[in-house]
């Protein structure tokens, strides 16, 4: 336990700590101050304005807490009332191990003049306004009034220190607010306490004994958590303040309570060591603070408070940092709160943090913890990635690829922890389709095709299609992005081992028919050796029989002129491929008055025998 106190100066004083006084478990010499282990109050000094109380008849040490807002002011206090620094420890009798002890130092900037230090220890908290690390001086100057909350039972030690004094003065309060009384005096015995000067009068230490001065002796928890040390111009009810440390300072007490944290997955369970994992995107923790009250016979009550950051390693979740989860009472002696319930939506390192409120009623000052033992991991989740090639095909089609895409996570929520169960948009990134071959997977991939990807699902590679241009085996390999942080990235079938990835393609199998088809056509040679020259026309018929009956199959009607003899032909491109008989009737019809016409006749016959061959293959 620590508590925080101010002394102020009086003359030039020297070292004169006594052999025989009490100091408990501190070396009260004047020679080392402070002692090992005293926190360290720092105030302004020198020329230079700092804040404390105005001069006025509501600020004496008397009635301060009465005072309405404002009751500061920027104010220089004299060299031998001008504090620089205060410390403050506390610890165990060694020799008397139920006894509490305070230590409380100071320093001032002038080592001549005469004066009070003076520490006041209040139970309750300053004010709200009070917020010393946080405030301006305007703001506290408007509205903080440090004393504000004196209540009975708070107390004052003043240092005399007119002539080398080393006695300590105890004054306690009683009555009701507004009418509190200040109780009269009352000198510390050796018995119980201890002050010092040192360093030529810039320095003072001081220790006493709080279970027996403070604490009568009780093993109730008693608190005191408003410290505030200064200098006084005297002991009386109506001396003013010249300096004052206005600071968050570690309460006084004659308990102390730790609070010990472990992480919790969300059903309560212990969070194993390779951590938790992201599961769909969403995953639920809790915290478990285990509140244990050192000294008294005050059973801890009240409620924790849980915070849990997003960090990485080794930072801590740290004071006023992460997100508030929510509080839980306490009950039993050690008492465990179970915090609500947090999720979390992103993989990463998380660290709790737990603050145990203490119970300023019962005198039960809080604790916290915020250490690495409430750090875990939560980690991504890994996908399957099934894929199913298309059919075999021959050369001059297109080959395709289906993937089937399961377990990925969804992306993390803004913020990344919150209390409801929220979470983000399905997992994003990409399918890769690759094609590599034909007939060796380390070649050269053939063509690369990416799908964006939302979440769980299949897909296919897109249009256009890849269309070989080479006979063979080929094999696709699909490749999963990831989805950053929550889900990690996949390749199917790298090696090229998975058969349903193979795709083969074919040349087209040919065949081969004959048919043999002829084109009958015929000519005629007309004379006229004696009639001068040719002129006229010849006709030809053609039948499918062997006597010129029927229909004919082909006609034509072929002019003759000129010097005799004259040999004309047919023209025909009509194929026969049956077997048959042909005949052909040919005429000429003279228009050489001279020359006499030719009647038609059955002129020619022909008879086609046709034997074509069977159909063949290339695969025969």
């Amino acid at each position: 336990m620590a508590g925080a106190v101010l002394l102020a100066l009086a003359g030039a004083l020297v070292p004169t700590g006594s052999a025989t006084a009490a100091s408990g478990p501190f070396a009260i010499d004047g020679v080392l101050v402070p002692d090992p282990g005293a926190t360290e109050l720092g105030d302004a000094f020198g020329n230079v304005k700092e804040l404390g109380p105005k001069n006025a008849n509501t600020t004496k040490i008397g009635v301060i807490g009465n005072a309405a807002a404002p009751m500061l002011d920027l104010t220089n206090p004299n060299a031998q009332v001008d504090l620089r620094r205060a410390w403050l420890g506390s610890g165990t009798d060694p020799a008397a191990p139920h006894h509490d002890w305070l230590y409380f130092g100071w320093e001032r900037d002038a080592n001549s003049g005469s004066g009070f230090i003076a520490y006041e220890f209040m139970q309750d908290r300053a004010p709200a306004a009070c917020a010393y690390a946080t405030a301006t001086p305007a703001q506290l100057t408007a509205s903080c009034n440090p004393w504000a909350n004196r209540k009975a039972g708070d107390f004052m030690i003043l240092w005399d220190q007119q002539g080398s004094s080393p006695t300590l003065y105890k004054r306690v309060w009683s009555g009701t607010k507004p009418n509190l009384v200040l109780g009269a005096p009352v000198a510390l015995t050796a018995a119980t306490s201890q002050a010092s000067y040192g360093y030529q009068g810039f320095r003072g230490e001081a220790a006493l004994d709080l279970t027996t001065e403070v604490f009568g002796g009780s093993t109730t928890c008693k608190s005191f958590v408003n410290i505030i040390p200064s200098t006084v111009t005297g002991n009386s009810d109506s001396a003013d303040y010249k300096d004052t440390i206005l600071a968050n300072a570690p309460p006084v007490t004659n308990c102390s309570s730790t609070t010990v944290t472990t992480p919790k997955a969300g059903d309560g369970s212990a969070i194993p060591a390779g951590g938790l994992s992201i599961g769909t995107g969403v995953t639920a923790v809790k915290d478990s603070a285990l509140v244990t009250v050192q000294g008294g016979s005050d059973v801890p009550t009240g409620s924790v408070a849980f915070s849990l950051c997003k960090v990485d390693s080794p930072a801590v979740c740290a004071d006023g940092q992460g997100t508030s989860v929510g509080t839980s009472n306490l009950a039993g002696n050690p008492a465990t709160a179970l915090s609500p319930v947090a999720y979390v939506t992103a993989a990463g390192r998380y660290c709790w943090r737990s603050e145990y409120g203490g119970n300023s009623a019962a005198g039960i000052p809080g604790s916290k913890e915020s250490s690495a033992d409430e750090c875990f991991t939560v980690n991504p989740v890994t996908p399957t990635l099934e894929t199913t090639a298309g059919s075999d095909q021959t050369l001059g089609t297109a080959v395709t690829d289906s993937a089937d895409l399961a377990g990925t996570a969804y992306q993390p929520a803004d913020p990344v922890i919150n209390t409801t169960g929220a979470h983000g948009v399905a997992a994003g990134g990409t399918l890769t389709f690759t094609l590599l071959g034909p007939d060796d997977c380390l070649s050269v991939a053939k063509t690369t095709a990416t799908v964006p990807v939302s979440g769980d699902g299949t897909y296919n590679t897109p249009a256009p299609q890849f269309v070989p241009t080479a006979v063979g085996d080929y094999h696709w390999v699909a490749t999963y992005s990831g989805s950053s942080p929550n889900t990690n990235g996949w390749t199917h079938n790298a090696l090229c081992s998975d058969t349903a990835e193979d795709v083969t393609v074919n040349t087209v199998e040919t065949t081969l028919s004959t048919a043999q088809a002829w084109v009958p056509n015929d000519s005629v040679t007309v004379s006229a050796p004696a009639g001068g020259n040719l002129a006229g026309t010849a006709h030809f018929a053609l039948y499918t029989t062997a006597d010129c009956t029927g229909p004919t199959s082909y006609t034509a009607a072929v002019g003759v002129s000129g010097t005799s003899p004259k040999t004309v032909s047919t023209s025909n491109t009509a194929p026969q491929s049956a077997t048959g008989d042909f005949s052909w009737s040919v005429s000429y019809d003279s228009t050489n008055s001279a020359q006499e016409d030719i009647a038609a006749s059955c002129h020619e016959t022909s008879a086609l025998t046709v034997t074509n061959g069977a159909s063949t293959s290339s695969r025969d």
